[in-house]
Formats: structure tokens, sequence, C-alpha cells
């Protein structure tokens, strides 16, 4: 029910059943005379529940009582308010007991009989959560922009002290790129959460992986990893993928590459297998590749890794655990 028993309930009825906000109306000594459905759905109290009970002790938080009564013995003394007929945002007190922002604008008006306060609140709930959503968003894609310039200013440095020649540089320096891009492809599918090692693979190897290409094989269980895990093996399976290409499995015919991973008690392991090649021998020296796969598994998957050397290939091991550290 919404009649005011002292009011114009015609009029005024018709303006608390049309609006889409949460309606009060206040009498002059502070009591309430009307009360909407929305501000029932809002606040939890009901018409009749609400109907002429002080409005500082129902939905105004303890806080502030103080301040609304003052304010209203001001204005009843000198006819000024600074809150009328303006918007601005504050905390209203919901039935069960906890705070809930509101936008409130408060009007007085005598078109309704009686002279009145006409407040409108409106929850601000949602609103408050997305900007803080969007808040927190804007300050980790500043921090994962930073990392990934870190990240791109620091495969420019080391390709370029390892390229002899400037076309040497430009490929080696773009491929790179490209295993950042594609993994944050697939992480931004997810909204950057945990993504499957298996798309991951799939991008790398591209069509490599269909029937039609029985060199390479992969074989593993569903893995969901960390955005930082994914990014990390994402640079690491490049790198081995690109040594496959120049000086491995992949330089000649007869070679083959099987990937293998498996999850036991929360850690990964992964197995990278070159076959098919003749005259292995271990390298004298470690590239840029070699050190960065080796700092990665050191500093980002905190793990470990082992290279086995053979006559006809290379086994590349590598472990770490699954669950993501805490930034």
């Amino acid at each position: 029910m919404e009649v005011m028993h002292d009011l114009d309930s015609a009029s005024l009825g018709a303006v608390l059943k049309t609006a889409l906000d949460a309606v009060v109306v206040m009498r002059m000594d502070g009591t309430i005379a009307g009360w909407n459905d929305v501000a029932a759905r809002t606040f939890g109290w009901s018409y009749d529940e609400a109907y002429g009970q002080r409005m500082s002790e129902m939905i105004i938080p303890p806080r502030y009582r103080a301040a609304h009564e003052q304010g209203l013995g001001h204005f009843l003394a000198t006819g000024a308010g600074p809150v009328l007929d303006r918007h601005f945002e504050i905390e209203a007190l919901h039935r069960a007991g906890y705070e809930l922002p509101v936008e409130l604008s408060i009007t007085r008006t005598e078109q309704f009989g009686a002279p009145v306060f006409l407040g409108f609140l409106r929850d601000i709930s949602e609103r408050r959560d997305a900007a803080r959503r969007q808040e927190l968003m804007i300050g980790e894609l500043n921090h994962r922009v930073k990392n990934l310039l870190g990240v791109v200013a620091a495969i420019a440095h080391q390709t370029g002290r390892n390229a002899t020649t400037l076309p040497e540089f430009s490929k080696a320096f773009e491929g790179r790129l490209a295993s950042l891009a594609r993994s944050h492809e697939i992480l931004t599918s997810v909204a950057w959460e945990r993504a499957p090692l298996r798309a991951l693979v799939d991008e790398l190897f591209g069509a490599d992986l269909s029937e039609a290409a029985p060199r390479i094989t992969v074989d593993g269980p569903t893995v969901l990893l960390a955005p930082r895990h994914l990014l990390s093996l994402s640079m690491i399976l490049h790198e081995l993928m690109t040594n496959a290409v120049k000086y491995g499995a992949l330089s000649t015919p007869g070679g083959q590459i099987n990937l293998t991973w498996a999850v036991k008690d929360g850690e990964l392991s992964l197995i990278w297998s070159e076959t098919g090649i003749s005259g292995v021998q271990t390298p004298s020296r470690k590239g840029f590749g070699s050190k960065m796969i080796a700092l990665s598994v050191k500093h980002e998957l905190r793990g470990t890794m082992n290279k086995d050397w053979r006559e006809d290939g290379m086994r590349f091991y590598l472990s770490f655990a699954l669950a993501e550290e805490a930034a």
C-alpha cells in the first residue's frame, strides 16, 4: 500500500507507482509518509512497516543520523537545506543490517497538499562494483603491458647480441614476438584465466599436427596453465621448435619430434624428444635460446630442466609445480 493518509493520495500515488527509483516521502517532523514498491525491494521494509517511522531510524546508517536530524532542524528554523535539489552519493541501510551505496536527490514540495520532502534513491551497487572492476582491470593491464615491454626489450637486446646480420636478427626477433603474440591470444580468449596447454601446442605446431605430418606426435592429458606459466612455456617451446628446424629433427628428412607431458601430485612433467638425427654432439656453447630457456625454467616456472644429448637426437626434460606462486 502506498496511500498517504494526510496527502493527496491520487496524485502522489501515481508518482510513486510510476517512478523507476525508490521514492521515500518524509513529513516535516521526520516521519515517513510514503514508500513505493521499489523502496520496499531496495531496503527490505514494506510500506506498512515503514509508514510513520522516523526516517533516521529506518534507512540512515547510525553515523549519519545526528547530521540528518540537525539538518532537518536547521531547515525548519531557516528554510535552508544544503542537500536539497542536488544529486549526491551516500550509503543507506538495508533491513538486514548491511549498507548499500545509493544516489540520492531530495526536494521539498507542497504539490501534494502538506509540505513534504521527496527523496529519490537509486541503488548504485552494480555501478560501484563495475567501476572497481574496471579500475582493477586497468591496473592489471598496465602491469602486464609494462612486463610485456620489458620482455620484448630483453628479447630484442639478447637477439641483437647473438645475431651477426640484420636479416638474421629480424627473423629471430619476429619469431619470438610471434610466439608471445600466440600465447597472448590464447590467454585473451579465456579472459586471462588458466588456459589449456594443448591450445598452446596446437598454435605452436599448426598444420604439422595433422595426419599428413606424422613427424610430430603429441600426447598428454588436459592441463590448465596459469598465465605466467603459459607465457613461459610458449617461449620455451618456440625456442625448441626453432632449434629443431635449424639444427635438429626438422632439419633432416628422417627426423621426428615427440612431445609428451603428464601430471602427478600437482607437478607437470614435460618431455621434448627429437630422434632420427645422425652425428649429434653436445653443443660447445650456449646460444641465447638455451640461456633464455634456462632462465625461464628457473625464475618464471621455478622448475627444473635437463637436456640429454644422444647419438640420434636430443631429449629435453622439464618439471614444475602447477600451483601459481603468490604475486
